[in-house]
């Protein structure tokens, strides 16, 4: 049964391109338009859309800036009406559009919550037994009877959110809003919609983020001023929107240093210009095929004669991950305008957008950066593969010493290599940190919470998943998990218990990398989040996180349960 449903919806706008500024040019237009029509001009915001959604799926509006996704959630929620068409929704809308939407700037966020609450058709009752929940997720106890005008972007969205999730809304419509939570906010937001998704709801989203698209939705939607391009399966229509090159190939994006922004100001005699990615032969370039060189050209201007001057170049995925950076050797430069070419080589990175950013150092120490000034785009590759790299992978068969060379699935015979097996009767804790990595597809997370679907970040050491509740899983004496480290991490987070019987104190530790992060002790059997500081990574990489017992529970020769029970693990996050 479809929960939501859009039937040839067209939506205009008039753009009106004079606009009164006194009250006397007021009068006088109104004078004018019975002599004159006013100048204005048609957009259509949407053209013939239409497209279902089943109850229970997900689905992510992708498109470019101004395509018309947020126009479209909006006739979804009711705040607009459409033009030509018919929308059909099944089921309670709730709809975060726009942060502070639906808030009284001078109200406190507890008599929000109640505002919100009659907007929905709730009694005070309803939303007063819901308020302790909200207040919680949220994060925002000590803040709750502040007015929110003095809230953050952050703040808002995370009470916005709190909100949409305790009212249980049939559609949840949501437009963007989680792009300004921190990190392990939106996780959390994440791992919700993830319940709600799994209670049946339906979900729709805006988002730049296609890993975001790729791991959370079932399909997607893809917008092109305001026309249906694509939709479809979420994988398929990313590959479609991410190879989309008819009407930009060969157009480089150039951005000139942009002086609102504080963070990119130059404080030097040196600053960047532009920024522009080129192919092998120079030429401005942004859509590559994997395994393509890619280059990217640097143009600097100095004021005066400079010394101990380099050029640095970051790479970033869509999503935030840091791929790679560099510096050139530092030099001194004379007065005038000059030209670095950073070339990159053959990049093995799979299909996605990528942002490049462009830093000027004077003594080691960053004088102008220009952050996300160039993007380029990687085409999907055109082979059955999927992960953050594209390798040229050679396929054997199970017995490569009895294979002969028309058995080899791609490559030379003499180069073909066998594949990794895994034997019954084999102990997990025998199986490698490399072996399992190559049984996943997905990139690891920064957090894995138990019970969410996300057992292929774990390693060895696990037990299955128990309703305790909440839902948790319990090590033996020891387990892993592999987990995601950017830059700017700086904590490891458990959230764990003992085992109610037995009356010792437990204690263990965790590592991260192999380093000691901390140690521990539980005297409680109640789940208590444990942090611990971690050196921080200079590049993003995948680390496995380390729980390890000194005193398990080793059950009795009789004993019905013959685990052998360390914690009982809720989340393990890095932040």
């Amino acid at each position: 049964m479809s929960a939501v449903r859009f039937e040839h919806v067209s939506k205009r706008f008039y753009l009106h391109h004079e606009r009164a500024r006194t009250f006397q040019e007021a009068a006088l237009g109104m004078l004018r338009l019975r002599q004159h029509p006013a100048r204005s001009e048609e957009f259509w915001a949407l053209r013939d859309v239409s497209f279902s959604l089943e109850r229970g799926r997900t689905l992510g509006v992708i498109g470019r800036n101004g395509s018309g996704k947020s126009t479209l959630l909006k006739l979804l929620a009711g705040t607009m009406r459409p033009t030509a068409g018919s929308i059909q929704a099944s089921g309670r809308i709730f709809g975060l559009l726009e942060l502070a939407a639906g808030f009284h700037p001078d109200l406190s966020g507890r008599e929000n919550v109640f505002l919100n609450g009659s907007f929905l058709g709730l009694s005070r009752a309803e939303m007063a037994a819901r308020l302790d929940g909200i207040v919680a997720f949220a994060e925002l106890e000590q803040f709750i009877d502040t007015p929110v005008k003095h809230y953050s972007s952050g703040m808002y969205m995370r009470l916005g959110f709190s909100i949409a999730i305790s009212i249980d809304p049939d559609i949840l419509v949501i437009d963007e809003v989680l792009a300004v939570g921190d990190a392990s906010f939106r996780q959390k937001c994440f791992v919700a919609l993830a319940d709600l998704k799994a209670h049946g709801k339906t979900i729709l989203f805006v988002t730049h983020d296609a890993s975001a698209v790729r791991r959370f939705c079932d399909e997607a939607l893809w917008l092109d001023h305001g026309i249906v391009r694509a939709a479809g399966t979420a994988e398929a229509v990313l590959k479609e929107y991410l190879a989309e090159t008819t009407s930009t190939h060969g157009e480089a994006l150039v951005f000139s240093a942009r002086q609102d922004d504080p963070l990119m100001e130059a404080r030097g005699f040196v600053s960047l210009t532009d920024v522009v990615t080129v192919d092998e032969r120079g030429r401005p370039e942004r859509h590559f095929e994997p395994g393509q060189v890619v280059g990217v050209r640097l143009r600097y201007r100095a004021a005066q004669r400079a010394s101990e001057v380099a050029l640095a170049v970051g790479l970033h995925r869509a999503d935030g991950l840091y791929v790679w950076g560099s510096h050139s050797p530092p030099a001194d430069v004379q007065a005038g305008e000059h030209e670095v070419v950073c070339t990159l080589g053959a990049l093995p990175l799979a299909a996605a957008e990528y942002s490049v950013s462009g830093a000027v150092l004077a003594g080691g120490e960053p004088v102008h950066r220009l952050r996300g000034a160039a993007l380029l785009a990687i085409r999907p590759p055109r082979r059955n593969e999927a992960g953050l790299l594209v390798l040229d992978a050679v396929w054997s068969r199970e017995n490569p010493k009895a294979a002969s060379d028309s058995d080899v699935l791609g490559g030379d015979a003499g180069h073909s290599l066998g594949p990794v097996v895994f034997r019954p009767g084999t102990p997990e804790d025998q199986m490698s940190a490399e072996e399992a990595f190559r049984m996943r597809w997905l990139r690891a997370p920064s957090r894995v919470t138990m019970g969410q679907g996300e057992d292929e970040f774990l390693g060895h050491g696990w037990y299955a998943p128990e309703d305790w509740p909440p839902v948790v899983r319990w090590t033996g004496q020891h387990a892993t998990v592999h987990l995601a480290q950017d830059e700017w991490t700086s904590s490891v987070g458990v959230s764990m218990g003992r085992p109610q019987h037995g009356a010792q104190i437990l204690t263990g530790r965790v590592l991260v990398g192999g380093s000691l992060a901390g140690t521990f002790e539980l005297a409680s059997p109640g789940i208590e989040p444990f942090t611990f500081p971690v050196e921080p990574a200079e590049n993003g990489r995948e680390v496995e996180v380390r729980i390890e017992i000194d005193n398990p529970l080793r059950p009795e020769p009789g004993d019905g349960d013959q685990r052998v029970l360390g914690v009982a693990v809720r989340d393990v996050w890095l932040e």
